[in-house]
């Protein structure tokens, strides 16, 4: 956890899925019923098809897509872990379906222990759900071997 973070709100209208999957250690993000394609952040409809989206678990692995080094954090809660590196994974479910996080060795590691040098665009990673605060969970995105995608 990080001390004085602030907190995102978890009272949108379309969210209650995502953050309940949270809420018990997984990852889930909305799913159209009539098209099949996926959606983040969460939405009213389906932006292809305009059907109605439900939640439904992903793997929770994706690949790195991007990222930044961050050395001068906007908010000072951070101030104590730069420089640390910002990614944003895509999620094997689905070319296009990204979120931003973390990145860490292990879950429990603190954000700014992965070095930017040892990261290539592409590479494997996984979500670990970790507390942001007692009641806040988010993924933080491990790195995993080629082996470790099967």
């Amino acid at each position: 956890m990080i001390a004085n973070i602030p907190l995102p709100a978890r009272d949108g209208p379309f969210e209650e899925g995502f953050w309940s999957a949270l809420d018990a250690g997984t990852l889930a993000h909305q799913r159209c019923r009539d098209c099949r394609r996926w959606h983040f952040p969460p939405r009213h409809r389906c932006s292809d098809c305009g059907g109605a989206l439900a939640y439904e678990p992903v793997s929770g692995r994706g690949r790195l897509w991007s990222f930044t080094v961050v050395h001068a954090p906007v908010l000072p809660a951070f101030a104590p872990f730069t420089p640390f590196v910002a990614a944003v994974v895509e999620l094997d479910e689905q070319p296009g379906l990204r979120m931003a996080g973390y990145l860490v060795h292990r879950a429990g590691d603190p954000i700014n222990a992965v070095a930017p040098q040892s990261l290539t665009i592409g590479m494997p990673l996984r979500a670990v759900i970790q507390p942001l605060s007692e009641d806040v969970r988010w993924p933080q995105w491990e790195l995993i071997s080629e082996d470790e995608t099967a």
